[in-house]
């Protein structure tokens, strides 16, 4: 199948009102053409079959309102004479600047339709913005700490979310119909293990049931905007990659760096969607992977704030004490751990823990309550004990 034709049926899944903002690939295509025909009447597309020395190099002038796309030449004698409408000058080399009428037509329809497309995704990026800060505002009360069920069941939710990656959220974002296909399917795998995991028949409260569905209608149009954009990105790229085939010239080269204002605004914006999902709305609910303690990986509770700025638990800083083990187990500074004392408990951070990870921490505690008996038990007997208990151990008669 065509592209033209790729890309209207692929205009069918998009909202209606969105499809007048695509790349009018149809109409570039005829535009080609014209190109074509007037490097032919004017001896530029064999220039090169003309012998003798030549250089040329494939520019653009004016603006993105106005681009004038020209071809500077440095031609001898015998290679003017090819082209009828200049007059070689005395001088044994001259260099030409010829300006491309209709290739000035190609890309300032071309220009228009990106400059076009921005209309939209301004609009767009409003509204979905405007969505981000209402979901922001649902959330903060669904899976506040004060509903420590719905909390943990938005945590589940968004820990999936993640691990699905929808979205990319490096620094540079691929435009490409295979990247959009991904999101899709990673969409769609987060939607299935909702229901598999039946998360959202969990949600008790109608609020949360209600910020659950906005959020997936959200992703589910983000993904639209994104494959807007794809198809708009994938049209530019093969029409670019058509037009330089035809005439011979180095647009794909040229042009990207011409209009790169016009690209570098579709960019931020899909970027910056993608971050605010995650800086306001995946932030609601703090992920205990963030805050674990790096020697045990579990929570760091009684969070000890080295004076290198790392947090461990007090159960490892004391067993480091013990084992005289003083620099930072991470960073290696020296006598960071042989330092901390009961000043270095971070209050704010152990206040964050009990409202965000009251579950994780009574765990903790049991933890260090069954350790603590292990060791009195040790001092005790003299001799080793697990952590098992004599249920738990394995038979030794057998």
């Amino acid at each position: 199948m065509k592209f033209a034709k790729e890309i209207e049926n692929a205009s069918y899944d998009l909202p209606s009102d969105w499809r007048p903002y695509l790349i009018h690939y149809k109409l570039l295509k005829k535009a080609i053409r014209l190109v074509v025909a007037e490097l032919r009447t004017r001896g530029l597309l064999d220039i090169e079959k003309g012998g003798g020395q030549l250089k040329f190099s494939y520019e653009f002038d004016g603006d993105v309102k106005n681009p004038q796309p020209c071809i500077k030449i440095t031609v001898d004698e015998a290679a003017a004479r090819l082209i009828p409408d200049l007059i070689p000058t005395p001088s044994t080399t001259s260099i030409l600047k010829i300006k491309l009428v209709k290739d000035s037509e190609f890309f300032h329809l071309l220009l228009q339709g990106l400059t076009h497309a921005s209309v939209l995704q301004s609009t767009e990026q409003k509204r979905l913005s405007g969505t981000v800060d209402a979901l922001e505002t649902q959330l903060a009360k669904a899976a506040s700490p004060k509903k420590q069920k719905e909390m943990y069941i938005w945590r589940d939710i968004f820990k999936l979310y993640m691990d699905a990656s929808v979205f990319e959220t490096n620094k540079k974002v691929d435009y490409s119909m295979q990247s959009f296909e991904k999101s899709k399917q990673q969409l769609q795998w987060f939607t299935k293990e909702l229901e598999r995991l039946n998360l959202a028949s969990k949600l008790g409260s109608k609020n949360s049931k209600e910020a659950l569905k906005r959020f997936l209608q959200m992703n589910s149009e983000l993904a639209d905007f994104k494959r807007f954009h794809s198809l708009n990105y994938t049209a530019m790229t093969k029409i670019l990659k058509k037009h330089d085939k035809q005439s011979g010239l180095t647009a794909r080269t040229e042009f990207p760096t011409f209009a790169k204002d016009n690209v570098a605004i579709v960019e931020n914006v899909l970027l910056a969607l993608y971050s605010t999902i995650t800086s306001k709305l995946i932030s609601i609910v703090p992920q205990i992977d963030n805050h674990n303690c790096p020697i045990c990986f579990g929570i760091a509770w009684r969070p000890i704030r080295l004076e290198c700025g790392h947090v461990f638990c007090v159960r490892c800083l004391i067993k480091a004490h013990r084992r005289k083990l003083f620099d930072c187990p991470v960073c290696r500074r020296k006598h960071a751990v042989g330092n901390a004392d009961a000043t270095n408990l971070d209050k704010s951070l152990q206040n964050f823990f009990m409202m965000y990870f009251p579950r994780e921490i009574q765990e903790k505690r049991r933890e260090n309550e069954k350790e603590q008996a292990m060791q009195d038990m040790e001092a005790i007997t003299g001799r080793a004990w697990t952590m098992y208990s004599t249920r738990d151990s394995p038979c030794t008669i057998m």
